[in-house]
């Protein structure tokens, strides 16, 4: 119990940086961390706009692993409720990642367009 609350806690810290920092332009685009869509991947720009936009579904996500693992340690449930308990955690959390992959890639896409416009002017 104790391990998974606190792999929880480390994880969602984890997203939550990794997200933020490739929304600042910090986490340039990668094989290994942030929302790897072929829109996302095409440009710096695509990649910061991706991360822009899924900020506060991914951030969420972040958001509710680290809180479940500290409900874990601070409450200490039995090992069937503990099982279920981060199941549901892991499962909100790819929920809301997925939702920030949606919302990702239509921003990549959009700056894609205006990189292409002022390269055309």
């Amino acid at each position: 119990m104790i391990v998974s609350g606190i792999v929880l806690m480390l994880g969602g810290i984890l997203v939550a940086a990794v997200s933020e920092a490739a929304a600042r332009g910090r986490l340039g685009v990668n094989s290994v961390a942030g929302i790897r869509t072929r829109a996302l991947m095409m440009s710096e720009a695509a990649w910061i706009a991706g991360h822009r936009a899924a900020r506060i579904p991914v951030g969420l996500a972040g958001l509710v692993m680290f809180l479940t693992g500290a409900a874990v340690l601070a409450l200490r449930p039995d090992e069937d409720t503990t099982g279920p308990l981060v199941l549901a955690a892991a499962v909100v959390a790819v929920v809301l990642v997925l939702i920030g992959a949606a919302v990702a890639t239509p921003a990549a896409h959009r700056a894609l367009e205006l990189v292409d416009e002022d390269e055309q002017h």
